[in-house]
């Protein structure tokens, strides 16, 4: 599928809202050389999703005087897209009043597939020679860039109620904050997910729209399914019937989560606890895995029986980080012993703030919107610097009452101080 490709042409195509199902269209999408991000019918919408998605070339079928009002429009804005115009005969004067336009070729129908390809893919390689003569990058360079650079973060929790859901979203929403890139949060935890309560989100539209065309993604099609969100993530939410995503393949997970990897910058994916085919596909898809507990034994037990699973299966040790949520906790198991029991590094300890949670999550906010300055709130911020590496600071932290809230827990359960581990060395 060309979503899967960095280096892939990326297209938007304006053709008549009964064109659109043409068979040059379909024989495009299924080049892996391109990428159809967007088919639009209407005409000022197409002119709007050029200018939000910034394509490589823009592939026009409409009037001649639509065609003109089309490319002026699109070089006002988005000054780097590359304009195709198709038009339903040879007439000379109106190839020149496009050309004159800006129009960088111009196809005359019945389109022949392979025709189409190397019109698309000359005009490209012309205007990279023309960028290179002058010093500028390629057309495609900065999409690649960002393509190569982003960075998929799986948080599972491998037993229901550790607080893997309330960990991904507000891992999300401090990747936002932190970074300042573009952040997806996706809800692949299928037949209850609760990213949706806890952001206080709702849409017709959820994961498993994308299910269904999982062959033809576009960014027209993820940009209307996924919901923005005031912390300037946008979320793809689970579906409201659990049936509906019963029989999802790998094939289909693989396709969403590299659609989406190709578009953000970070993508957060909420995973459920179950050991399935979904589970494995997204692990295989994970740059990192964050694996969540708690200090109890039920939660530590389940933990040992998922990290030796992912040896089994061929997940990396070094993938994996394990984040201890809610400690120190009253009589919980302490570090020590949690340490010899998971023989595995704790990259993270999350603090046990019950309030501002349970607050937060009744009132469908993450906690760093609600309680911004709390323990809890600073410790996601310190995580979610981990996570993005050297791409940014990591921030100090010292919120107000820590050490005597550190000191008193310290005293209850004789551990230690919560702390972010060394980041693995790959």
């Amino acid at each position: 599928m060309s979503a899967q490709n960095p280096s892939a042409i990326r297209i938007v195509i304006i053709a008549p809202v009964d064109g659109l199902d043409q068979e040059w269209i379909t024989n495009l999408q299924s080049d892996p050389g391109v990428h159809v991000q967007a088919r639009v019918g209407v005409l000022q919408r197409g002119i709007e999703t050029v200018q939000h998605l910034q394509p490589n070339v823009l592939l026009i079928d409409r009037t001649i005087e639509e065609i003109e009002e089309t490319i002026q429009a699109v070089y006002a804005t988005a000054p780097d897209t590359l304009c195709v115009a198709v038009l339903p005969q040879q007439d000379m004067p109106s190839v020149r009043r496009l050309v004159s336009a800006g129009a960088r070729d111009i196809l005359i129908k019945p389109l022949q597939q392979r025709e189409l390809l190397a019109s698309i893919r000359q005009v490209v390689q012309m205007e990279d020679a023309r960028r290179s003569r002058i010093g500028q990058p390629s057309i495609l360079a900065k999409y690649e860039q960002r393509a190569s650079s982003s960075k998929v973060i799986v948080v599972m929790g491998p037993k229901g109620g550790v607080g893997s859901t309330t960990v991904a979203t507000n891992l999300a929403v401090a990747l936002r904050r932190v970074s300042g890139r573009e952040v997806a949060l996706a809800d692949f935890s299928l037949q209850f997910g609760d990213v949706a309560v806890l952001l206080n989100l709702w849409s017709k539209h959820t994961l498993h729209d994308l299910a269904v065309h999982y062959t033809t993604l576009d960014e027209g099609l993820l940009d209307r399914v996924l919901v923005p969100h005031e912390s300037g993530i946008k979320a793809l939410l689970a579906p409201t019937e659990p049936e509906l995503t019963a029989d999802m393949s790998g094939k289909q997970v693989t396709a969403i989560v590299e659609a989406l990897r190709n578009k953000f910058s970070y993508v957060v994916i909420d995973c459920w606890s179950f050991m399935d085919e979904i589970t494995e596909t997204l692990m295989a898809s994970a740059d990192q895995v964050l694996l969540v507990t708690t200090p109890e034994v039920p939660a530590l037990k389940n933990t040992k029986q998922a990290l030796e699973y992912f040896t089994r299966h061929g997940v990396q040790r070094d993938r994996v980080s394990l984040v201890l949520n809610r400690f120190p906790s009253v009589k919980g198991v302490t570090l020590k012993d949690i340490q010899q029991h998971l023989r595995h590094p704790i990259q993270a300890n999350l603090p046990s703030d019950g309030p501002a949670v349970t607050y937060a999550a009744n009132k469908g906010v993450p906690v760093l919107l609600s309680h911004p300055q709390s323990w809890v709130a600073q410790s996601f911020l310190k995580l979610a610097a981990w996570v993005a590496g050297d791409k940014v600071q990591t921030i100090s932290y010292e919120a107000p009452g820590a050490s005597r809230l550190v000191e008193q827990k310290q005293a209850e359960t004789k551990t230690v101080r919560w702390r972010l581990g060394r980041r693995p060395s790959h």
